[in-house]
């Protein structure tokens, strides 16, 4: 989480405001949650606090995980072999060029890509649920520097973030939705949202419809005499999410102390989003005794993390928060076969959730249509049948 001084920080926040959409790009509304679901707490049960302290252990470990130095790249390459082994869709990365926020980072510099794994909805595979956490670390420093070998471990912000996210995505992985969910790990956030950023405008410019972002910044620290709660950090203009979020924490946290809360100074990835037109919501430690060892050589366990049963609640209701968002299908599905039904009309859809293809001549064979128009990689069709269903089929390509 970016931390600068207040100020500061009122000036910038009067510029972000004027930035940000008074739109959404895509009009969405989220169930009501008033009951526990079994199949939810089912995997709610599943969340591994011995997985979640070796994912942090693991983070803090490298040197630094900063966005301009080189250890970044074996970070990268540990997400990847992470979700790689996930019963995940697509594994894809997302370069970008960033663009500093401050003036202390060489300009320009190089750096490793955001990391995405994608769960393929067999119901409305182009709407997309997101949960992100950026995996860079900052620490403050002051004259010349090289960055590769700053020592800046990150713990709190954002080991446990990104630890939690991948335990949403080891879980959820194993099940089926509506929609198509996307888990993320972002780059150098602590640079300016920079990783963040440009994808959530890459998706603008491309219209991808996103139904929702969920971002985990910072889950592990509860200040001396205080108890474990939940901040959430949205604008007026996402005040649905934040219902909806806020009602899946009461019927799935109840003991949990829950509300709507505002950063004194900072930002965060879910920003990004909401500044390019989709609902978007973080929550957050508690924002008036945020860890006071974040950016400096202490952000370690035991000092900076010091709580890891508020880890564990952030990740269930980060997991609780994109199941219900995302559509849970409580039957298994089953991929037809066009023979199955008489299909009257089709679309195919790249994994980025972009409309590549589509046909109204039941007669033509699917597989030659995409093996002659598209490249290689993997596609969703969604078939409509005469007798008003819809059904998904995935296809590979590999030439």
């Amino acid at each position: 989480m970016k931390k600068i001084c207040l100020t500061f920080f009122i000036i910038i926040s009067s510029l972000v405001c004027r930035s940000q959409l008074p739109y959404h790009l895509y009009q969405h509304t989220f169930p009501d949650v008033n009951a526990q679901d079994a199949k939810v707490l089912e995997m709610l049960s599943q969340v591994d606090e011995n997985q979640i302290i070796s994912d942090v252990e693991h983070l803090s470990s490298y040197i630094n995980r900063r966005a301009d130095a080189v250890h970044i790249y074996n970070v990268k390459d540990w997400l990847a072999s992470e979700y790689q082994k996930m019963n995940i869709d697509s594994l894809y990365f997302h370069n970008f060029d960033p663009i500093p926020f401050w003036d202390t980072v060489p300009r320009p510099f190089n750096t490793a890509p955001n990391v995405l794994a994608l769960k393929i909805g067999k119901k409305y595979p182009n709407e997309f649920v997101v949960c992100g956490a950026h995996y860079d670390s900052y620490v403050v420093t002051e004259g010349d520097f090289n960055p590769d070998t700053l020592v800046s471990p990150g713990t709190d912000d954002n080991a446990t973030g990104v630890a939690g996210i991948l335990t949403t995505a080891r879980i959820l992985s194993n099940y089926e939705f509506e929609r198509s969910i996307i888990f993320a790990s972002w780059n150098a956030e602590e640079f300016g949202l920079c990783g963040s950023s440009e994808y959530a405008k890459y998706c603008r410019n491309d219209s991808l419809d996103i139904v929702a972002y969920f971002n985990l910044d910072m889950t592990g620290y509860v200040a001396p005499g205080n108890d474990i709660c939940i901040h959430l950090l949205y604008t007026d203009c996402d005040s649905l999410l934040g219902d909806f979020t806020k009602q899946v924490g009461n019927t799935y946290l109840p003991d949990v102390v829950i509300n709507r809360a505002w950063l004194l100074a900072g930002d965060t990835d879910y920003s990004s989003f909401n500044r390019n037109g989709y609902q978007a919501i973080s929550p957050s430690e508690n924002v008036y005794y945020l860890s006071p060892y974040i950016h400096t050589v202490n952000d370690i366990i035991g000092l900076s993390v010091n709580n890891w049963e508020q880890s564990v609640t952030f990740t269930k209701l980060n997991l609780a928060c994109v199941a219900h968002a995302a559509g849970l299908l409580y039957d298994s599905v089953e991929e037809m076969e066009p023979s199955d039904d008489e299909i009257v009309y089709f679309e195919v859809f790249d994994t980025f959730g972009n409309l590549v293809h589509k046909e109204k001549n039941i007669w033509k064979n699917v597989d030659e249509i995409l093996v002659n128009n598209l490249e290689s990689g993997i596609y969703i069709v969604r078939f409509f049948t005469k007798n008003g269903n819809i059904h998904t089929k995935k296809f590979f390509l590999n030439y």
